[in-house]
């Protein structure tokens, strides 16, 4: 790292943006895992609304990542080439963008709790619950549009540790709000689904504030009041490597939307081991995810410094030990699974289904970190409309044909849906791997 610029190698060493990635990303799969145990008390209906609402929630940060992934990518890259005002104006303008998507999306998800929900074919309880957290939840989409890229402003800038720590805080407050709402402390009433939501949308709101807080106390510049000085072309730019980047998450999204289709068809208990195992999964890839989180950002920073060489080689490592530590996670929850799953349910169809699904995952996840990293760092470099198009062709031919076919028309159930995903993310991420390797990305240059 000695031949990079003094001001901020040391933040953008591999170590110092992961580790508060990994930690930041645990919380929120306990965060996540908490609110599913929690409610797993109160009803397996409940836990099954929050399965189908997880997807459309995330459906929605995928919308508000056409803001932020642009963001991250851009601004990473000028600090790197030491054009300061250009990134700047690429913060100025993605906090601009985030109020404007999120209220759009807030709009959406309040209409989407009374209008989409019903087509699911939900048993009527899981309806009700369903609804309850979409439109508590939904209301306040914007607020999280806005944490998302005021985030992604502090990490691309090399500041990884103070959202992290802003979201301990947060998740802490979560907790306690679930507490609250589930288990009648001081005689408090249950209240339910509901309570849940509020205290989900009460923490993020804490948790913008004080991202807003802390971005005014650092070195970054971002003067909103000059917005009109914005060049068009930078919002312009946002928005076409936002839109391309985010095409594959969106695609992975409503592919997932699909399959969740399937598997609601199976039953109650199917959807209920799916979110179980979903949630369980998460601690797997935890450390993969924020070694590619990582790694992005420190690629964009290289290649705005012109170190292609030296990034081919660290991203091919970063994958090595991700692959490794992935694999020891997974099989460890395999191993401890009897004592893990008698934490979230009793049912024994529900249990012995989502056993079945945690031995699946030892595939599955060790696939998963071949897109986490490799995609990530591609996306850095500007090669964005390739993983884009085989995510497309690989997750609806493969992953979505293959878990009907397998889950319904052969009948392996959720079992057999959950073996799509992972033939899905093994033929995406060997084909992501050799792009990588190929050094095909140099040719693209975002700024």
């Amino acid at each position: 790292m000695s031949s990079l610029p003094n001001a901020i190698d040391k933040r953008m060493n591999i170590f110092a943006l992961t580790w508060p990635l990994f930690i930041e990303i645990m919380l929120r799969t306990a965060l996540n895992t908490s609110d599913v145990f929690m409610l797993s008390g109160y009803s397996d209906k409940a836990v099954s609304a929050v399965g189908v609402i997880t997807q459309i929630s995330f459906f929605l940060i995928i919308i508000s990542s056409m803001v932020s992934s642009g963001t991250g990518i851009l601004i990473a890259q000028y600090n790197g080439s030491n054009r300061e005002d250009e990134s700047t104006y690429v913060a100025v303008a993605s906090i601009i963008m985030s109020a404007i998507v999120g209220i759009f999306l807030s709009l959406f998800a309040v209409s989407a709790a009374y209008f989409l929900l019903p087509y699911y074919g939900l048993e009527a309880q899981v309806e009700n619950y369903a609804q309850q957290y979409l439109f508590i939840s939904g209301s306040m989409t914007f607020n999280v549009t806005m944490g998302i890229v005021l985030t992604t402003i502090l990490r691309s800038h090399g500041y990884s540790r103070s959202p992290m720590v802003i979201n301990l805080i947060a998740g802490v407050l979560n907790i306690t709000g679930n507490y609250i709402a589930l288990y009648q402390p001081f005689g408090l009433p249950v209240y339910g689904v509901q309570g849940v939501a509020i205290a989900t949308v009460t923490s993020q709101l804490f948790s913008t504030l004080m991202l807003c807080c802390k971005l005014r106390s650092t070195d970054i510049r971002v003067p909103l009041s000059n917005w009109k000085t914005v060049p068009r072309a930078t919002y312009q730019r946002i928005m076409r490597i936002g839109m391309m980047n985010a095409g594959e998450m969106l695609s992975y999204n409503l592919a997932q939307l699909t399959i969740i289709y399937f598997i609601v068809q199976m039953g109650t208990a199917s959807l209920a081991a799916f979110t179980y195992a979903q949630n369980i999964a998460r601690i797997s890839f935890a450390f993969a995810l924020a070694i590619g989180q990582g790694s992005q950002i420190q690629t964009g920073y290289f290649i705005g410094r012109g170190l292609i060489d030296a990034i081919l080689i660290r991203v091919q490592k970063y994958f090595v030990v991700g692959f490794i530590v992935t694999n020891i996670v997974t099989i460890t929850i395999f191993l401890l699974s009897d004592n893990i799953i008698p934490l979230f349910t009793d049912q024994p169809e529900i249990a012995a289904l989502t056993a079945s699904l945690i031995t699946g995952s030892i595939l599955l996840e060790a696939g998963r970190v071949f897109n986490l990293i490799f995609i990530s760092a591609l996306k850095a470099a500007g090669d964005i409309k390739f993983p884009v198009k085989m995510g497309i062709l690989s997750m609806w031919g493969i992953g979505v044909v293959f878990s009907y076919l397998l889950g319904v028309h052969w009948g392996y159930g959720v079992f057999g849906a959950w073996m799509a995903i992972a033939m899905d993310e093994w033929f995406r991420g060997v084909i992501m791997a050799r792009r990588w390797r190929s050094k095909v990305w140099t040719r693209y240059q975002l700024t």
